[in-house]
């Protein structure tokens, strides 16, 4: 199994898949709307959530448009760039205690420690320690080098990029600080990090990718 998409073929359409995270979680989140402001608060997140992950998916873009993503060396650059960005933002969040309000209440930098480090263990309320934490994150880094040779085009490329970076930032987030430190908030909705935003673009793409070649398998079939 490989996952390819045609090189230089990412047209404007296909920015639409970033709204599927953000619209995602509005579906999950929709019976707790009973107020203007949790109404706002979605809304805000959905739109704030596209141009972050659509501003992600430029920049690496770009980046491989001057360099050869294709090659091991680039790849580990630019993923270690990515997680290092995210760490370094956490840092001087965490050192200088800066907050402050971007879109009134619905959209802040506001700091939220995340015991937990992970959305399912947060959502069955799973505790667990910091050692057992280091090694299911080591772990879940392990398999996604390991799906590396997977990723054989370009486009295909910048998805693991933004996977791996996730990853090695999860692990950067327990092994410094044993927490991770979310301040992307928006009101009564969500408080993210850069680093959810690797996941949820990349996610984004490779379901992009699996339309793209499933349609492709469809259409030679009809041949």
């Amino acid at each position: 199994m490989q996952i390819l998409m045609e090189d230089n073929r990412f047209s404007l359409k296909y920015y639409l898949v970033f709204f599927i995270s953000p619209l995602a979680i509005a579906l999950c989140d929709i019976k707790y709307m009973k107020s203007v402001d949790r109404v706002i608060g979605l809304l805000t997140f959905i739109f704030i959530s596209v141009i972050i992950s659509v501003a992600l998916w430029k920049a690496v873009s770009l980046v491989s448009s001057h360099f050869d993503i294709k090659k091991l060396n680039v790849t580990v650059v630019m993923v270690a760039a990515l997680a290092a960005i995210d760490h370094l933002i956490k840092l001087v969040l965490s050192k200088t205690g800066f907050e402050t309000s971007i879109i009134g209440k619905y959209f802040m930098i506001k700091h939220s420690h995340n015991i937990n480090q992970n959305g399912i263990f947060n959502h069955f309320k799973i505790e667990t320690s910091q050692l057992n934490m280091i090694i299911f994150k080591s772990a879940i880094l392990l398999i996604v080098i390991c799906l590396y040779r997977l990723f054989k085009s370009a486009t295909a490329r910048k998805v693991y990029v933004l996977f791996a970076a996730g990853a090695l930032a999860h692990f950067f987030d327990t092994l410094f600080y044993g927490y991770t430190l979310d301040y992307i908030y928006f009101y009564k909705v969500m408080t993210y990090d850069l680093k959810d935003y690797y996941i949820d673009a990349g996610v984004s793409v490779l379901i992009l990718l699996f339309l793209i070649n499933e349609n492709k398998k469809t259409n030679e079939k009809r041949r």
